[in-house]
């Protein structure tokens, strides 16, 4: 929440606060510190104030470790008065960010142009108790973002600029106990990215910085620790291959120059009952400085850490000197073991023992709001929105991660992959050849190193964390530097797989190769540079299609290589709208219009809701959430199909899909927004990610009517069913009949075969138009075990009602040699006055004549007669609007991948026989995949039957329009129909009444039988 105090008010609700919270030290707590004595600061009265006029371009700057005596004073331009003084200030609590508020403060919020670069202060005010006089304080940072100088009672008391990690801040010298103390924190926001991109460096001045999200400010908690001289510095709890042991290295830090003498006391405690499993004293001597200890515990009864069962548990570490000093240090914890294994030549992940295949999103780590730093309920939500999709692992990706992140994978059930992110740096760096390369060497690798190492102190504890990778496609081979940096990540943490990169690079299978496949493994300090396949296939196909099945050797991820991981780190890019009307309700109910993306997202939202008002959308799509979330599922299919096929491939270990959240610039391929709304509905994917189903597999979708379909049958088999059973297969017509087609004898082999082929090549004949299914059900003494189905949408082509009086313009001859496959009279058209109703114009340019507002070919059409533009659709628009006969402002050219665009229909005679009222999905492939041209027209008069929505653009188009003139009308088309009537052979006709007989099936369809629905489309436009 945040809060509006000024004055006495303000400082009166601080010290309730502060009081409220030395009341509560001592329960315990699951997040980071929970000490003898600490005070959370971050829900405290902040104020956030920008100092515009101060100077930072040309700094010098420091690594860690620094030298604070070293380090320029930089107070507040004009004086401290600054702070106290400014009528602009905002109130906050933290986490906060200067773009959460000041997003445009320059005056132009358009895309990335409000972002704020420069300094600003975070202040706050609180009261340090009396008794903290002999104590050794500190303020612990979770994270900041870029540079941090931290002024304590305005004595400069920190710096750091390891972006986005934890550092501790000695306020010893400098607090006044028993009194009110300042804490102001002068932030530098030097540069940033707003997209995915990690690979190039910002400079500030002649320094290389590491790329990062391009946001300042306090990016999360603060805390104020104090302790005696002799304290617990850190406990890290350290899985090991036996599930129910883990080894405690417990560090104490010796403040004094004497040796300290006392015990820890261990005690370890069920997270939820609190029940006490463990409890054991050691004697210790602690010598000056920081003194680190192991212990194993084994509990041969604890109840392991998986994704369905995340039982946690609680460390308490108790600090007793023989002087009386006592500190206590709680740390969550599970026990869990997650390895690769070689299962007859086949390497697998196993978590506890069980094959797991991992199925992950990308997070490129952007959040509603302040931009990067989530709440406790968005990082809660984010967790959530993973398991109900049935995803077992998410990637911090391209960035480091949060720790109320991983608090709540922990708590609920997830797996994590985690990049430090922008850890990549260009050769000369590593070759320097002056002094100034060496300073930027220097320098950057300080910094990278630290952040890397910070990293894996904060979240090695963490049950959900199990891969660190150190480079998403990174191009160059690893340097010595690189090894090392590797190694001394392994000496912090040895007990998780290190990776140095995920990519996108020409990688072979068999062999051998340090740039993409170099890794170290849990408890082994070999590099590897064989056994560890990611390959990237980052874009999209914009809609399922029928390719990416065809029969079980040939669908999209299908590999029968073994002898290493298969891990596809990120696959198929769809891009689709955010939840604009949940978003838009989001921000109505904060009461105000902040937030980065606010502005944007509220253009967007009314946009979208006045097509849909004034275009006649709101049977098919009743408000903005239907239209969107519908989108959204062009996507989940997708995503649900191609993870189906990794399932059955039993040999593919890790999906990741590309990506998790979307965010207003671009990667809108996130599965939620940044809001952590579900785009889609949930069980699109959820029912690929069942344990146990029989997957159904067609290889084709969309057929005309009197095709024939192949179906194959697997199992999908995390539950070790085995054994003989039968599987019985149906077909349900589009009427609800089922017809039964077999049954057939299988032996399931279950174990860790979680994908197996029981039956292949059953074929379907499909008489009826509409959707129909075909449904397997696997069956043990009688007993339904499990059961699945696909579906299949079927086209009764239909050229009843075609005009018997069509032109044709079009010197491709494409439209002409379909039209002769089907038997469809025409004539063509050269020039002058069209004969009959209707003229069909494609590769054709519009000519002029006559009176700069009268053609020919309109006069014809303002007599009752019908043109339709099935392609070179710009150039007519084009000619069309400067003969005043449509409001025509522009082509849009279609994102894809990850910028993304959609089509939508409501109904309409054109579309009979056709799917209506919908968004282009798997039925529509013929005409939305990404590989198709793809155009939106800026319509602003006639009909629009087929809207069209790309990437973050605040409007919407038309693919598809109708446009009245006199007493006839204009079709305008701009969906790619020339593509699905090319390359046509012959036909094969039923038995009809002339040019009008029904096509049951011909060969245009023979390839690709889901052209079906183009050519119906085409078809309708024909019809008087």
């Amino acid at each position: 929440m945040k809060i509006h105090k000024t004055g006495i008010t303000r400082l009166l609700f601080v010290c309730t606060v502060l009081c409220l919270s030395s009341m509560l030290f001592g329960l315990p707590s699951v997040w980071a510190q929970n000490r003898m004595s600490a005070i959370d600061l971050s829900g405290s009265d902040w104020s956030i104030c920008l100092d515009t006029a101060a100077k930072w371009q040309q700094d010098s700057l420091y690594a860690p470790p620094v030298d604070l005596s070293a380090v320029p004073v930089n107070i507040p331009t004009g004086g401290w008065q600054l702070l106290d003084n400014n009528p602009s200030e905002i109130r906050t609590t933290l986490p906060a960010t200067v773009e959460e508020f000041y997003w445009g403060q320059n005056g132009d919020k358009f895309g990335v142009d409000g972002n704020y670069l420069g300094i600003s202060w975070f202040s706050t005010k609180i009261h340090i108790p009396a008794e903290y006089r002999h104590k050794h304080v500190l303020l612990k940072f979770e994270s900041v973002r870029f540079r941090a100088e931290v002024f304590v009672n305005h004595k400069l008391v920190a710096y750091d600029l390891v972006n986005s990690t934890p550092f501790d801040v000695d306020i010893s010298g400098a607090m006044l106990p028993g009194e009110i103390n300042s804490i102001d924190v002068r932030i530098t926001d030097p540069n940033g990215n707003f997209d995915w991109r990690d690979s190039q460096n910002f400079m500030w001045g002649t320094y290389r910085t590491q790329p990062s999200h391009g946001f300042g400010g306090i990016t999360g908690k603060v805390w104020m620790v104090a302790t005696d001289s002799v304290y617990i510095e850190d406990v890290f709890i350290k899985n090991k291959p036996r599930p129910t042991e883990v080894d405690v290295e417990l560090t104490g830090k010796n403040m004094t120059t004497e040796l300290s003498k006392g015990c820890y006391a261990l005690q370890v405690k069920e997270y939820k009952t609190g029940k006490i499993v463990y409890r054991r004293e050691f004697e210790a001597v602690l010598q000056a400085g920081s003194n680190t200890r192991k212990f194993t515990i084994n509990l041969p009864n604890a109840a392991l850490w998986d994704v369905d069962h995340p039982n946690l548990y609680v460390l308490t570490a108790i600090w007793k000197g023989n002087g009386g000093a006592t500190d206590r240090f709680d740390r969550r914890f599970g026990f869990r073991w997650f390895e690769i294994r070689d299962n007859h030549g086949d390497q697998q992940f196993y978590l506890n023992g069980k094959r797991i295949v991992l199925r992950t999103a990308i997070s490129w780590g952007f959040w509603a709001i302040n931009g990067i730093a989530p709440s406790d309920s968005l990082a809660r939500k984010q967790i959530m929105d993973a398991k109900r999709l049935g995803l077992n692992m998410l990637n911090f990706h391209r960035t480091i991660g949060q720790t109320n992140v991983l608090d709540a994978a922990d708590e609920l059930g997830l797996l994590y992959f985690e990049e430090p992110g922008g850890n990549q740096f260009p050769e000369k760096l590593f070759y320097p050849k002056d002094a100034l390369e060496r300073k930027q060497a220097d320098y950057y690798f300080a910094v990278r190193n630290e952040k890397f190492f910070r990293m894996i102190r904060r979240d090695r504890s963490h049950p959900s964390l199990i891969i660190y990778n150190m480079h998403n496609e990174r191009g160059a081979l690893p340097q010595p530097i690189d090894k090392a940096q590797m190694r001394a990540g392994r000496r912090l943490d040895d007990s998780r797989i290190i990776t140095y990169n995920s990519c996108n690079g020409n990688i072979r299978v068999s062999e051998p190769d340090p740039k993409f496949k170099l890794h170290l493994l849990p408890y082994d300090t070999t590099f590897y540079d064989y056994g560890w396949f990611d390959q990237h296939h980052a874009g999209g196909p914009g809609v399922y299609h029928d390719n990416l099945y065809r029969n079980p050797k040939n669908y999209a991820k299908y590999t029968d290589h073994k002898d290493e991981i298969m891990y596809y780190g990120e696959e198929g890019a769809i891009g689709t709208p955010a939840r604009l009307q949940l978003i838009r309700e989001d921000i109505l109910k904060r009461g105000k219009n902040i937030g980065w993306e606010s502005d944007a997202y509220l253009k967007l939202y009314d946009a979208y809701n006045s097509f849909l008002y004034n275009n006649g959308f709101l049977g098919a799509f009743p408000n903005v959430d239907s239209l969107t979330r519908k989108m959204g599922n062009v996507a989940y299919y997708y995503q649900g199909r191609v993870i189906e096929n990794v399932r059955i491939n039993n040999t593919v270990d890790a999906y990741a899909i590309n990506g998790w959240e979307s965010m207003k610039q671009e990667n809108h391929s996130g599965m939620v927004d940044d809001y952590r709304n579900l785009k889609g509905d949930p069980d699109l994917i959820a029912r690929y990610n069942r344990p146990l189903y029989i997957a159904v597999k067609l290889n084709h979708k969309v057929v005309p009517t009197g095709d024939t379909v192949t179906a194959d049958f697997y199992i999908v088999n995390e539950k070790n069913i085995h054994g003989i059973a039968v599987l019985e297969i149906q077909a349900i017509d589009p009427d609800g009949k089922r017809r039964l087609l077999g049954k057939e004898k299988v032996l399931v082999k279950g174990g860790s075969e979680y994908g197996q082929l029981l039956v292949s090549g059953i074929k379907i004949p499909i008489e009826h138009a509409g959707y129909s299914s075909v449904k397997a059900i696997l069956r043990q003494r009688s007993d339904s075990v499990c059961a699945g189905s696909d579906q299949l949408y079927a086209v009764k082509f239909d050229t009843t009602g075609v005009s018997d009086q069509i032109q044709v313009a079009d010197t491709s001859g494409k439209i002409q040699a379909y039209f002769d496959a089907i038997g469809v009279k025409y004539r063509n058209y050269r020039s002058g006055w069209p004969e009959g109703n209707v003229l069909v114009v494609g590769a054709f340019a519009p000519r002029q004549t006559g009176n700069p507002l009268v053609t020919d070919i309109l006069e014809w059409v303002n007599n009752g007669h019908k043109l339709v533009v099935l392609s070179n659709t710009e150039v007519w628009a084009t000619h069309l609007a400067r003969k005043e006969t449509i409001d025509f402002r522009g082509i849009k050219q279609m994102g894809t991948s990850w910028y993304g665009g959609n089509y939508f229909v409501k109904s309409s005679p054109l579309f009979h026989g056709l799917p209506q009222n919908c968004v282009f999905n798997w039925e529509y492939q013929c005409l939305a995949t990404y590989n198709k041209h793809r155009i939106g027209m800026r319509m602003f008069n006639g009909n629009t039957v087929v809207g069209a929505v790309s990437d973050h653009k605040q409007e919407v188009y038309s693919a598809l329009s109708v446009v009245p003139l006199g007493r006839g009308k204009i079709i305008l088309n701009a969906l790619d129909i020339t593509s699905c009537i090319e390359n046509i052979k012959h036909q094969k006709r039923t038995e009809g009444d002339g040019e009008n007989a029904s096509m049951d099936t011909f060969n245009s369809f023979a390839d690709n039988p889901a052209n079906v629905v183009g050519q119906q489309l085409l078809v309708n436009m024909l019809k008087d």
